[in-house]
Parts: structure tokens; C-alpha cells; sequence
């Protein structure tokens, strides 16, 4: 069962998520390596590696093979895979156990799973009410 399935049913309910974010509309595969900076529309889930900056107008998800080399910005991002720059969402920030991520990260919401590698700052910022 690949690791989407597994979260699929999970992640609108357990974190209030929007459904759409289990539509992907761009993947980047496991032996893919891109030198240079994404931007995106519509959800996104790099299972290669990405050695540039990663700007995503939706959600992101990074799988346990996916590699990401620079800053992230999207709106929810779910690591399973390995970060190294800085982290903004404009969301939920989540972390799972299979991931390492390095850098100064910035979210509304954050979770991260025991077992993983987390190295740097998280500001978790406020909500107007």
C-alpha cells in the first residue's frame, strides 16, 4: 500500500484538511531530478529529487523517497521524505517519522510524529479570529 493510500482516509478528518489535497495534479517520480526552482498550480508530490526552490499554489506532499534541496512554499505540506531549506506553509506543516527536514520553517499548524528528524525553528503563527 503506498504511503498516499495509507493517508488517504486519515488526513481530512485527523487534521481538518481539505479532501482535495489526495488530487494530485503534479508528481514528480522517484528517479526524477530537477536542477532549478518549481512553480506550480494544484497539488503537487515529488517521490524524485528537487535541488532548487519549490513555490506550489496548493498542497505538497513530499513521499519517503522524494529529496527536496532548497525553500518550500505551498499551503499544507506533508514531509515523508528529506527537506533541507526553509519551510513556509500557509497551513499545516506535517512531519511524518520517515522524514528529516533542516531549515527555518514557518506554519499555522504543525505536527511531527515521533521518530523523525526535525533541525531548526518552527514559528507557529496565529490566525486572525
Amino acid at each position: 500500500m503506498s504511503f498516499l493510500e495509507k493517508i488517504k482516509g486519515l488526513i481530512p478528518k485527523k487534521f481538518n484538511v481539505n479532501p482535495e489535497i489526495l488530487k494530485i495534479d503534479t508528481l514528480i517520480g522517484k528517479k526524477t531530478v530537477i536542477d532549478g526552482d518549481i512553480t506550480a498550480d494544484g497539488n503537487c508530490k515529488a517521490d524524485g529529487t528537487v535541488n532548487g526552490e519549490v513555490k506550489i499554489e496548493g498542497d505538497l506532499i513530499v513521499g519517503t523517497s522524494g529529496r527536496i534541496n532548497g525553500n518550500i512554499f505551498a499551503d499544507n505540506i506533508i514531509i515523508a521524505g528529506t527537506v533541507n531549506g526553509n519551510i513556509n506553509a500557509k497551513g499545516m506543516l506535517c512531519v511524518k517519522r520517515t522524514a528529516s527536514v533542516s531549515g527555518e520553517h514557518t506554519a499555522y499548524s504543525l505536527i511531527v510524529d515521533e521518530g523523525s528528524v526535525f533541525k531548526g525553528n518552527c514559528s507557529v503563527l496565529e490566525r486572525d479570529v
